[in-house]
């Protein structure tokens, strides 16, 4: 979460024609999101698959979509009373909010971009479903399905195109980003695949860690700018899993990959501290609270950065970090709200109160 946040403020950066934010945009989006895939597929449950449909369905709508739904309407406040980037809609106008709402719907998040990712998982989890059932009794079925829905899904993305703003594919055939789901699901497989064999499920040696962070970090480093394409949103000269622009078939899983080893073995090191994975516990809340410094805050301190302080590395990555720190610390009274108060609105469907009932 702090990548995303930081990875955010810094797309503004770049987006003003600062090179320094277009290296750390490359180098964050090469493997953030991937790593969001690869531990939900750690954490992912066995034996969902045995559940009846009902259930699993009941499943994703209270612990998905309603949350999808809730900040969707949540955000649709603000835009009355402060202006902000809605990439073309004219807000607050009924036509702006009619199409805001119709790509909604869809498919585009336009009131909280960032909540576009729980609309994958549920596409995610969606494919586990109908498709792990055939998987789950042996290792290399689970490997050979990787490849498969890797190559399958990257195939399928950079022939179609499905979602292309530049192209004016925006919304239609994208529900759920099932079609690029085919292509993440493998690295979803891969956190599984990590859970079944117990890696990291207890102490690692320093041995094997210091070298291993070492390792992951200079693959990052020196295998992320060497990914130029072909990306389908060509705008960007790098990975937006968003638009399914992934760059060369090879260099993208590798740097991803090791983007993801190399937070996996930090967090070995680190130990987070209690405030850290009560965050960690509330990433849902904090996915779609981001949205408020996507669309309002962002964009002018990103002007206000280009045009009072000095265009350097250095000073890129002090506002970055300052900016991300701050707008995370902001987040965390709400984050308290909600989950104390409406848990069941916020991802927690089990819970019982205080204001309203369990609804699983």
């Amino acid at each position: 979460m702090v990548l995303v946040f930081y990875g955010h403020f810094i797309e503004e950066l770049m987006l003003l024609k600062n090179p320094t934010a277009a290296a750390h945009y490359k180098f964050i989006y090469s493997f953030h999101m991937v790593l969001f895939v690869v531990l939900a597929g750690y954490v992912a449950k066995d034996n969902v698959v045995a559940w009846p449909v009902g259930e699993f369905i009941k499943h994703c709508f209270f612990s998905r979509l309603l949350p999808f739904l809730f900040f969707t309407l949540l955000m649709m406040l603000p835009p009355v009373f402060f202006d902000g980037k809605f990439y073309g809609l004219a807000l607050p106008s009924v036509a702006g909010y009619t199409q805001g709402v119709l790509n909604s719907i869809f498919g585009l998040p336009s009131f909280c971009i960032p909540s576009w990712f729980l609309l994958l998982i549920i596409g995610l989890e969606s494919l586990h479903y109908g498709v792990y059932r055939y998987l789950r009794n042996a290792d290399i079925k689970i490997i050979t399905a990787a490849f498969g829905f890797y190559v399958a899904g990257y195939l399928f993305n950079l022939k179609f195109d499905i979602f292309n703003p530049l192209e004016g594919r925006t919304v239609g055939w994208n529900y759920f980003f099932i079609h690029e789901a085919i292509t993440l699901y493998a690295f979803y497989l891969a956190g599984l695949y990590l859970r079944r064999k117990q890696v990291f499920m207890d102490r690692i040696s320093f041995k094997i860690v210091v070298p291993g962070t070492v390792i992951a970090f200079l693959t990052v480093l020196l295998t992320y700018t060497l990914n130029k394409g072909a990306f389908t949103f060509e705008y960007y000269d790098a990975v937006v899993i968003m638009l399914s622009s992934h760059g060369h078939m090879l260099l993208f899983p590798l740097t991803a990959l090791a983007g993801c080893a190399l937070i996996l073995f930090l967090a070995e090191i680190i130990h987070a501290p209690k405030l850290l994975a009560w965050m960690g516990q509330h990433s849902l809340l904090l996915m779609c609270l981001n949205g408020i410094f996507y669309h309002y805050i962002n964009p002018p301190a990103a002007k206000w950065t280009m045009v009072n302080l000095p265009d350097t590395s250095g000073w890129v990555f002090v506002v970055g970090t300052v900016v991300t720190v701050v707008s995370m610390a902001l987040c965390l009274p709400l984050v308290f709200v909600f989950s104390r108060y409406v848990p069941q609105l916020v991802g927690k469907p089990k819970r019982n109160g205080p204001l309203l009932r369990n609804f699983i």
